[in-house]
């Protein structure tokens, strides 16, 4: 039945093997299986020796480094169902019945955690189908001899993934205590143990460890240049890496503990029954079978101390090994269901679980990596682009791309240059370009969580996303989803001081830079200046007192004025602007400053010749942000005014506009269905109910002067009216992700 299970198991993984490597760690397995170097990554220290080792005798008769990888994997994971069902078998009370035997296998080799992992071109699968081995053998050794040899194997499987320690020694450990404690045989015959079975054991497992470490120091160069390697990796790790020994508040915690037992379940349903159930096992184990749930914990539990506080807690196949367990006492659990009802509640558990993780690895094998997505087409731009780009990562980017640009090496699109990326001030390297006089397009390579872009006039980017339907499954890949955007010569772009986003409104607050300390740049492409419009706006954060506005271009005065406190936005013809002639540079430099010791944050700025130009006005709160999500938004209040600049040019007839609009469900804060309301004047343009998230597109009729578009919404509330926890006496109404004003055919603004 059992091995019926696995090569069903093999037999739905074959047809879904990846279409490109993926995680850094996959690219560094691949160089390794390539040419073996850890001083070089190839792969990244401790060195996985004999996973390396097995892949590159797979990778004999496999057409590529990642079809042999995620062979392996395959392979692996089909024999860790064995090796589930002989661990288990050894935990079970003796007279179990059958069913109750397959169970727990079936839902453990089911858990979307197992079913996704056991496709990618990684160690994970290899790793724990060689602890499982282990660990069974250790529970079923019978002799001095069978202790010896599952140390010995313990040891060997560590040069697979060095985490399989975790799961293999602290068993070793309980098995040797009670053989010296029981008197357990050396072997079936009737010859005592020698005294020091933990000895025998310490010998074996060294023997198998340095089995693999030997030839590793060695082909590393020795032991100074292998410890160099692992202490740089080392130290990478403790730097760049969110742990919980590290970072530990309480939203840590519950991070950890979500990525620990709930996303191995890809699905909060699934999830919650498995740990409902599991819970209900610990208590029956506890009650009847005290002696399984102890092997469990010593099994299983260091790996769980280890994983919480010392791996990345957005890895989430870091908590494969986990999975096991769980599934063992989740099936404990259903156990207590009357009638056997239980089995059909496995069932359904491993039904769903299956499906989650059968479309997930169909998804994932149907394109490449999003980062070798980017890349390839990169080569097909670059092969049409008159000047080689400039290319521009962000900080992450610039790190994660790294491998990936290794691995496909001279299939990588030639560009002119890279620019640095300093932290959270990556777009200052393409201001300094432009200013000094660069005019290749900017190819910038951006985090979805990052909006250090917005400083800089853009169009919409190429999205390189993942399809799975579960994406918590790749959870902590590097490199991970991103953004491409191709600038060739932008409409303006700005310096340090500005607020146009949440995270250049911080790194300005923390930087001592703002309008009120010292004029703060940005700047125009000349063919703006003459024929386009200027459009800026903020806030004034003084509750009392008026400050002043003065935005010069090239020292020309485009506004002075008193700016009430209070949100503003201000838009201005530059036909009238005059610039040197003689200045032969592309851009004109613009300043914005206001009186000294004002309170002014400038969070909106926008300029063109052509663009219809939309700004946010009365009745909108401030843009808002969720860093784990990249998710940006502003609330409207009861009513919003949205300024409006078609820029149509002076003789030409007014065009019809479209505005777009993308908001998120009132449902979510009423009990129900908020009224939205769009209208220009007297004149209304749609109402709708906003009970569901939304996305719609509304024809906007010829502006005739400068009428602001309204949205109104019928249901709003305070925050701190609501709980004693919140100081937000703003009134919000529908949370708004974004608003653009587009020509009628054509692009967003």
């Amino acid at each position: 039945m059992i091995v019926v299970l696995a090569v069903v198991f093999l037999a739905l993984h074959l047809p879904y093997l990846p279409a490109s490597l993926e995680d850094l760690d996959s690219i560094n397995f691949a160089l390794g299986v390539r040419r073996f170097d850890v001083a070089h990554h190839q792969p990244h220290p401790p060195g996985y020796p004999v996973f390396i080792l097995i892949a590159k005798a797979v990778r004999a008769v496999a057409p590529s480094e990642t079809t042999a990888l995620a062979l392996v994997s395959a392979g692996a994971a089909s024999l860790g169902v064995l090796a589930l069902a002989a661990l288990f078998r050894r935990l079970d009370a003796a007279g179990t019945p059958l069913p109750w035997r397959v169970a727990p296998v079936l839902v453990a080799m089911t858990a979307p955690l197992y079913w996704f992992t056991a496709v990618r071109p990684l160690s994970d699968s290899a790793g724990l189908a060689a602890a499982l081995a282990v660990q069974a053998m250790t529970l079923a050794a019978g002799s001095a001899r069978a202790l010896a040899i599952a140390a010995f194997c313990a040891g060997l499987a560590a040069g697979i993934r060095s985490q399989v320690a975790w799961l293999t020694v602290p068993l070793l450990i309980v098995a040797g205590l009670r053989a010296a404690g029981s008197g357990l045989k050396r072997n079936s015959g009737s010859e005592a143990l020698a005294p020091q079975p933990l000895a025998l054991m310490a010998l074996a497992f060294a023997a198998g460890t340095l089995l693999w470490f030997v030839p590793l120091l060695i082909v590393s160069g020795g032991p100074a240049a292998y410890w160099h390697a692992l202490f740089d990796q080392g130290a990478e790790d403790l730097g760049n890496i969110q742990m919980l020994w590290t970072k530990h508040g309480a939203r840590d915690v519950a991070d950890a503990l979500y990525y620990a037992f709930a996303a191995p379940w890809a699905a909060w349903p699934v999830a919650a029954a498995a740990l409902t159930c599991a819970a209900l096992g610990v208590l029956r184990l506890a009650r009847d079978e005290r002696r399984a749930l102890f092997l469990l914990a010593v099994a299983f539990g260091p790996y769980l101390v280890f994983d919480l506080l010392f791996q990345e807690t957005f890895t989430s196949r870091y908590a494969l090994p986990l999975v096991v367990p769980i599934a063992y006492l989740a099936v404990a659990g259903l156990r207590l269901l009357p009638y056997d009802t239980g089995l059909a509640a496995a069932a359904a558990i491993a039904m769903f679980s299956a499906h989650a993780g059968g479309t997930s690895i169909a998804a994932y094998s149907r394109l490449p990596a999003p980062a070798f997505r980017l890349l390839d087409d990169m080569r097909d731009a670059a092969r049409s682009t008159a000047q080689p780009p400039v290319l521009a990562p962000d900080r992450r980017e610039s790190f994660d791309l790294r491998r990936p640009i290794t691995w496909v090496a001279d299939a990588m699109p030639a560009v002119a240059r890279t620019l640095p990326a300093p932290p959270q001030h990556e777009w200052l390297e393409a201001v300094k370009y432009w200013n000094g006089g660069g005019r290749a397009p900017v190819w910038f390579v951006v985090d979805p969580l990052r909006a250090s872009i917005d400083l800089i006039q853009h169009d919409d980017p190429a999205r390189y996303r993942w399809p799975l339907p579960y994406p918590v499954l790749l959870g902590g890949v590097r490199p991970n989803e991103m953004d491409w955007y191709r600038v060739d010569r932008p409409e303006w772009y700005v310096g340090e001081g500005w607020a146009l986003t949440p995270e250049s409104a911080g790194v300005a607050a923390v930087a001592g830079q703002g309008p009120s300390l010292s004029p703060i740049r940005g700047w125009l492409r000349r063919d703006v200046i003459g024929r386009g419009r200027l459009l800026i706006g903020g806030r004034n954060l003084d509750p009392t007192s008026p400050a002043g506005l003065i935005v010069r271009i090239e020292g020309h005065p485009v506004i002075d004025e008193l700016i009430a406190p209070g949100a503003f936005v201000r838009s201005e013809p530059l036909a009238d602007v005059l610039v040197d002639v003689w200045n032969h540079y592309l851009y004109v430099g613009v300043t914005v400053e206001t009186n000294r010791g004002s309170k002014v944050a400038i969070e909106q700025f926008d300029a063109s010749p052509e663009r219809p130009l939309l700004g946010f006005g009365a009745g909108w709160h401030e843009q808002e942000l969720n860093p784990s999500t990249g998710l940006r938004w502003r609330w409207l209040s009861e009513r919003g005014e949205l300024t409006c600049e078609p820029n149509v040019p002076f003789e030409a007839s007014p065009v019809p506009l479209t505005l777009h609009l993308e908001g998120e469900s009132s449902r979510k804060y009423f009990s129900r269905d908020s009224l939205l309301s769009v209208r220009v004047g007297d004149r209304l343009l749609m109402t709708m109910p906003a009970g569901n998230d939304f996305s719609v597109d509304i024809p906007v009729p010829a502006l005739s002067g400068r009428e602001p578009i309204v949205l109104e919404t019928n249901q709003t509330y305070v925050p701190a009216e609501q709980s004693r926890r919140s100081q937000d006496r703003r009134r919000l109404g529908l949370r708004i992700f974004k608003a653009q004003l587009r020509r009628a055919s054509g692009p967003a603004s």
